[in-house]
């Protein structure tokens, strides 16, 4: 079976993106990272709902992103806090509204029957997981789904778990503020949660 790892992700306003990669930038320069963020092959998004399926079911999972953002008027994220995840994925989180917690729950409702059991190669190695995650893995193929979710932007992953603390220190990024999302997106999933390549883009009206 040809298998495919797709993200179904929310593309951020223009003036997000950019603050996002100048921030992925930032940590490369000072500290070091596995990644730094560009427009076109490593891209800012806010992950709705990623995993693996076989590539015959590409074509459904367009229309499945286009029906969803067809169903959702435009809306507004406000971004927080930049934390650490996982030890060493440096993020920059969203306030974990209702609008995003209902797009991650129709998006999952509608896209996990079309995995048919796949479960990404990065999470194969369910050992290192908890208890939440093994269930999450096992279930839908991914992280932090339903309760669990935490929408937010994906800076870059450090080199060293050690180094988190100062990440957050070198950001120190206490402003708020809430933008207006481009549109919805199906994605290749790359290394570290990244989006690789947009396949389709689904403009919110």
């Amino acid at each position: 079976m040809k298998k495919v790892t797709l993200n179904i992700a929310i593309l951020p306003s223009d003036e997000v993106i950019i603050q996002a990669i100048a921030m992925s930038r930032k940590i490369a320069d000072e500290i070091g990272s596995r990644f730094i963020l560009n427009s076109n092959s490593l891209i800012p998004h806010i992950t709705v709902y990623q995993t693996q399926y076989p590539r015959k079911n590409i074509d459904k999972l367009k229309n499945i992103t286009k029906a969803l953002s067809l169903e959702q008027e435009l809306f507004k994220i406000k971004l927080e806090a930049i934390n650490v995840s996982y030890k060493t994925f440096l993020s920059w989180d969203c306030e974990k509204s209702p609008i995003l917690q209902n797009l991650q729950k129709k998006a999952v409702e509608l896209a996990n029957p079309l995995r048919e059991g796949l479960i990404p190669a990065s999470l194969a190695d369910m050992s290192s997981l908890s208890e939440e995650d093994k269930y999450d893995a096992k279930h839908y193929g991914a992280l932090l789904i339903g309760f669990r979710y935490r929408p937010h932007i994906t800076i870059t992953r450090l080199n060293r778990e050690e180094d988190a603390g100062k990440a957050i220190q070198i950001l120190d990024y206490s402003k708020k503020f809430s933008f207006k999302p481009k549109s919805l997106i199906l994605g290749y999933l790359g290394d570290h949660g990244t989006v690789t390549e947009i396949i389709r883009e689904y403009r919110f009206e």
